[in-house]
């Protein structure tokens, strides 16, 4: 019996210093539970300002973040944007903001990603992306705002997205929280590429094929506040 208590002491220690050792080598730190870690891909973009050539009112402010997520024959993929620009303008500048949002108040918004600066962590999946959504052609993935109104906390947002060239109407619906002085936008939009004439990335290797899906979300949590 004692040495059947012995075996099974070994056998549980073997055990626990696997577990360790894997999750050293995953990078996982027990800490990140207590600090709410985020995953690589929601990552803050590194460069963020307004729109070319707006002027005035509400500028993206730093801490803002968009990332696309999609599925291949593989695995899931992540693709980040380090760089992202955008810009409103209310139609009454000296309007309460929070009860602009609630009666369309907002004269016009875009917000511009340049694809160049979107990036996963693997760079062959960039340049076939970046080669679907023609980006030397067409640099920037852009949404422009027609018309907006917020109820319960959710802003619907009418406007036209551009990817690749093609421009589509879309609906946003965010979550919105809105303060005198800044609003916060976070959602998921799920788009389909070829609803943008885009063919889903592949690339052939030895052995097999890798094909990204049709279905593709857009995740985004940007904050506009008043150009400085």
């Amino acid at each position: 019996m004692k040495k059947f208590t012995l075996g099974l002491i070994a056998v549980m220690g073997l055990m626990v210093a696997s577990a360790v050792a894997a999750l050293a080598d995953s990078g996982f730190s027990g800490n990140q539970l207590m600090k709410g870690s985020a995953h690589w891909y929601e990552k803050a973009a590194g460069t963020v300002g307004p729109v070319e050539k707006a002027a005035g009112g509400l500028v993206l402010q730093s801490g803002s973040f968009l990332y696309l997520e999609g599925d291949s024959t593989l695995h899931k993929y992540q693709m980040n944007a380090n760089t992202l620009l955008g810009s409103a303008v209310l139609k009454n500048p000296k309007a309460d903001l929070t009860k602009a949002l609630k009666a369309d108040g907002v004269d016009s918004m875009e917000l511009v990603v340049p694809l160049e600066t979107l990036k996963s962590k693997e760079s062959g999946l960039d340049d076939n992306a970046h080669k679907a959504l023609l980006a030397k052609e067409n640099p920037t993935i852009k949404f422009v705002l027609d018309s907006e109104t917020v109820k319960g906390g959710v802003m619907t947002a009418k406007g036209k997205l551009t990817i690749a060239g093609v421009t589509n109407p879309i609906t946003l619906s965010p979550a919105v929280e809105a303060t005198a002085g800044s609003v916060h936008l976070k959602g998921i939009q799920k788009l389909k590429m070829s609803s943008y004439k885009v063919t889903p990335p592949s690339i052939s290797l030895l052995v097999t094929s890798i094909t990204c899906t049709d279905d593709v979300e857009i995740h985004y949590d940007v904050t506009f506040a008043p150009a400085k």
